[in-house]
């Protein structure tokens, strides 16, 4: 009996679903390390430069996947898409809080980037489910 096309969707929204809260929590393990940095608990040789250039590789993976179902569902120009965008946008924006030529954390804007990114989240995940409709 073959997969019909809803049942595909439904399976694609799913998987994406999936992988969106699996880097969810990727991202949120990187400013974690950011305060293990800070308060000098981490191997010596991590530091803020490495640490924003592994977050900015995720950031670009995440986005071609996030690319790839918006495309394969025809959601482009949708909200959903307009939402990611922020979001992905945001994580962008996020290690603007880095120093890295000093190795320094600011943390007032660490804290004012967490929280754009969890606002921009919250957002993007209210389009999710319109987008099955």
């Amino acid at each position: 009996m073959p997969i019909t096309t809803d049942k595909t969707a439904i399976l694609r929204h799913n998987i994406f679903l999936e992988k969106f809260l699996t880097y969810r929590v990727v991202f949120q393990e990187y400013f974690k390390t950011m305060d293990l940095i800070e308060r000098g608990e981490v191997l010596k040789y991590e530091t803020y430069s490495r640490l924003a250039n592994n977050f900015l590789l995720n950031v670009k993976i995440y986005s071609h996947i996030c690319k790839s179902f918006i495309e394969k569902q025809n959601l482009q120009g949708s909200a959903m898409e307009v939402k990611l965008n922020g979001y992905l946008a945001d994580l962008v924006q996020g290690v603007d809080c880095l120093d890295t030529d000093q190795n320094l954390l600011d943390r007032s804007k660490m804290k004012l980037a967490s929280a754009r990114i969890q606002q921009s989240e919250r957002e993007f995940i209210n389009t999710i489910g319109s987008s099955l409709a």
